[in-house]
């Protein structure tokens, strides 16, 4: 005789038989037949994003995590997602019965970029799922950022109309990050009239998105 194995089966470790013979009105005792399962339990991860790219700060980029069944046995145990850049992934609950072989659940998540991860120029985060013991292989995320560099230079000076030879006349030179990323280089103005424009150094952790540094030069009034 032959038995085909079903997915209890498998959850349950092993299947037992039992099995009599008869002949008119004889009866043999009874013989039981156990047979193990080879249990392998296992979960894959596939995570992804809607968002192909960031540019700002407070920008929030959303996540999924398709959470698989590829072992052999119901998973009966929640599933849950942990993610090294998101506090809390959310998961729904496993269908009635348990998540069977092959089936799968999908998780989400989102995170929000900081001016560390435009600096960076990129944000990856590592993920992994778990039910009970077992836990997938880590998946890896990485969105890149759009970077722009640039600045702005607003010129003032407190002298209104030059009136004699010699005359100093101040200038100010308020240079503001216009782009979306520290500057941690220092800022320097060139004057075609004035050969030495001062800069002060930079704020401790550069000069961020939106800051500005005031530099000062003055020049001498000729004849011409």
């Amino acid at each position: 005789g032959s038995y085909t194995v079903t997915q209890a089966d498998l959850d349950a470790g092993s299947v037992t038989n039992v099995a009599t013979a008869k002949s008119g009105t004889t009866t043999s005792p009874s013989a039981t037949k156990t047979i193990s399962a080879t249990q392998t339990p296992a979960l894959t991860l596939v995570k992804s994003t809607s968002s192909s790219a960031f540019a700002s700060v407070g920008q929030t980029l959303s996540y999924s995590y398709v959470v698989k069944n590829t072992g052999n046995v119901t998973v009966t145990t929640a599933v849950s997602v942990t993610d090294d850049k998101i506090a809390s992934v959310s998961c729904p609950a496993l269908p009635s019965g348990g998540l069977l072989p092959g089936q799968s659940v999908t998780c989400t998540g989102s995170y929000t970029v900081t001016q560390a991860d435009l600096d960076a120029g990129s944000v990856t985060n590592v993920a992994s799922a778990k039910s009970g013991t077992t836990t997938s292989p880590s998946a890896t995320k990485t969105v890149s950022a759009t970077q722009t560099k640039a600045l702005s230079v607003a010129k003032g000076s407190s002298t209104t109309a030059l009136t004699s030879v010699g005359q100093v006349v101040p200038y100010s030179y308020t240079v503001t990050n216009a782009g979306n990323v520290t500057i941690a280089s220092a800022v320097s103005v060139t004057d075609d009239k004035i050969a030495s424009v001062s800069c002060p150094g930079l704020p401790s952790g550069g000069l961020l998105p939106g800051q500005s540094v005031t530099c000062t030069g003055s020049y001498t009034v000729t004849q011409a």
